[in-house]
């Protein structure tokens, strides 16, 4: 359907452009132009900073090394025009790479004040640089010759640009639909999980940024081959905040939004042009610049996902629920046999974890005191004990979310600790999290699709390609499709995750983390929220990975479900490991029985776990 809707809208666009000088005056072809320019970069800025996540203040920086570097090649060397785009727009991906690599280490807005940074001194160098032209610019800059014509009115321009915004647009619309974009979109939901997915996030949001680069740089060479002179303006803020308000007014990440919100952009500066010095004799361009501030904040207030927002409201496109989640699909087969075993995977009782002097300080309190623990294949360790007794910040260590104060953290004999999610990861290990970290933006089957992507290989360039990448595509939604049915949300598979009851998130959560095809899998209270069959339903599917080879480790509160569950019990109190041994031998530890009758009688949780030990010890 998409793919249909973008060929659809191709041809529009292709048919707009290239019948637009035909019917219309020639000031609104000349205008066009500019937009369409403009739109290049705006598409670039829009995959940044709805797909990345990241703000760029100072977009026009990368708008005006394509264009000097443009406008020096062809008017100063013999450098023939498209060897110099492709360097000018090198250039640009280079300035951009220079930038990126610090501050995309960085969170917060460094990014946005970096790039505002650059922008201005890039204006002053040009200003106070000779070679550059200083204030005038570069000049003499000629039309482009392509195919034996002479691009030089605005109708064969707009027709020259036309296949080159096409493109643009394609690839772009690639790259959101590809694995690169998936991954993108999961990190803007919940950065931790996507990382803990195998999801390197600054490796992808450095890429998305080069290329946010790339369109500006290319966007720059044709605006100094259209206006034949290059000055500061060019790097200018203004021009940035409109780059920014194209992006905003369409729909951040939304590659058409871009497109369309160029032109309303462009037509709306020629609107303010006219109408400001009516309104306000004698105001200047910064008056203008304000009108774009009011627009921009008008929209973000109003407006929030821009023109692709309103188009949605307006024509009721909305994906439609898989049923309202009161019946419950058919759970696991009932077959107990081995589960997602896999070649390759360690022998059972071959040591996956190990964990020792695992210790957690926060100032002076310390949350986790120097646990030792050893995890093998073919095996269910339970992890309990009283609220806040340190069960979460031991999973956040061994995922890597969160660093060691000290202590070791090994998979498969590598250290991990102080490393970050992605790692864990590619060692084949994952988690599911206490507090739910669904990817809101995306079906229940899109989140199943970034758990698999440590098992799949298109990068940024295949994605754009788009074809290369389509088989792999199709792999990954096969078998993404395979684990939504072992946990039984068949029927909710292309429904909204975040329409889903609390519960089946959960088991969403798991079909995620098993996507990943994990030799260790971190389960932090799986059984919470789930019905009574959906938990007898996961017992069983724990017990056929176990089975399998899969080492799985538990935090749960249901004491009595995990007594029976695990092969193997951890008792954490107060951050210390008080206990470890079999099922039996848990319950019948006095450190245990105390650590739970120390709890306040008031908590359900803590009567609960005192009254399954009781009974584990009766029998």
């Amino acid at each position: 359907m998409k793919r249909r809707s973008d060929a659809v809208g191709v041809v529009v666009l292709l048919v707009a452009l290239l019948g637009l000088p035909l019917l219309l005056p020639v000031w609104v072809t000349s205008t066009a132009v500019y937009a369409t320019i403009y739109a290049i970069a705006a598409i670039g800025l829009s995959l940044l900073m709805g797909l990345a996540g990241q703000v760029s203040l100072g977009h026009a920086s990368f708008f005006a090394v394509g264009a000097y570097t443009q406008a020096i090649l062809v008017t100063r060397t013999q450098v023939p025009g498209l060897l110099a785009a492709a360097i000018a727009v090198g250039l640009a991906v280079l300035a951009a790479l220079l930038v990126g690599l610090p501050l995309l280490r960085l969170r917060g807005h460094y990014l946005a004040l970096a790039t505002l940074g650059l922008g201005i001194i890039l204006t002053v160098v040009a200003i106070e640089t000779p070679f550059l032209g200083a204030t005038s610019g570069i000049f003499g800059i000629p039309k482009p010759e392509f195919g034996g014509r002479r691009y030089d009115t605005p109708a064969e321009y707009l027709w020259l640009l036309a296949p080159v915004v096409v493109l643009a647009v394609v690839a772009a619309r690639n790259v959101v639909d590809s694995r690169v974009g998936r991954a993108l979109g999961a990190v803007n939901d919940s950065e931790v999980a996507a990382e803990t997915l195998g999801v390197d996030t600054f490796r992808l949001r450095l890429q998305v940024f080069v290329l946010s680069a790339a369109y500006a740089g290319v966007a720059g060479v044709f605006f100094a081959h259209w206006l034949a002179v290059v000055n500061p303006n060019a790097a200018n803020f203004s021009l940035s905040v409109e780059f920014l308000l194209m992006a905003v007014l369409g729909g951040l990440g939304t590659v058409w939004g871009a497109v369309v919100g160029g032109f309303a952009v462009e037509f709306l500066d020629e609107g303010l042009r006219e109408a400001v010095p009516l309104l306000v004799p004698g105001a200047t361009g910064e008056v203008q610049l304000i009108g774009f501030g009011l627009v921009l904040t008008l929209v973000m207030i109003f407006l929030p996902g821009g023109l692709h927002q309103l188009f949605r409201m307006l024509t009721g496109v909305r994906p439609a629920p898989a049923g309202d989640g009161a019946e419950v699909p058919a759970g696991p087969d009932r077959d107990d046999g081995p589960l997602l075993a896999r070649d390759g995977r360690p022998e059972p009782g071959t040591v996956l974890l190990s964990v020792r002097g695992l210790t957690k300080r926060y100032g002076g309190v310390v949350a986790v005191d120097g646990v030792d623990l050893d995890v093998a294949a073919g095996e269910i360790v339970a992890l309990i004990g009283p609220n806040g007794a340190g069960k979460t910040t031991c999973f956040n260590m061994v995922s890597g979310v969160t660093e060691p104060s000290a202590g070791t953290v090994e998979l498969r004999g590598e250290r991990i600790d102080g490393r970050k999610p992605h790692v864990f990861a590619r060692a084949r290990a994952t988690r599911t999290f206490q507090n739910l970290q669904v990817f809101g933006s995306a079906t229940v089957l899109g989140n199943v699709m970034v758990g698999r992507h440590l098992r799949s290989r298109a990068g940024l360039l295949r994605g754009m390609l788009g074809v290369a990448a389509r088989r792999e595509e199709r792999e990954v939604v096969e078998a993404s499709r395979a684990v939504i049915d072992l946990v039984g949300l068949t029927a909710d598979a292309d429904r909204p995750a975040a329409d889903l009851p609390f519960g089946r998130q959960r088991l969403m959560e798991v079909a995620r983390a098993l996507a990943v095809e994990p030799d260790l899998l971190l389960l932090d209270e799986p059984l919470a929220g789930l019905s009574g069959a959906e938990r007898r339903d996961l017992a069983l599917l724990l017990r056929r990975l176990r089975a399998g080879g899969m080492g799985i480790v538990l935090v749960e509160h249901d004491v009595e479900a995990v007594l029976a569950l695990a092969d193997r019990v951890a008792v954490l109190d107060d951050g210390v490991l008080i206990a470890l041994g079999t099922p039996q031998q848990v319950r019948e530890d006095p450190a245990v029985v105390a650590a739970y009758l120390g709890v306040d009688d008031d908590d359900p949780e803590a009567e609960r776990a005192r009254r399954a030990l009781a009974a584990g010890s009766e029998g």
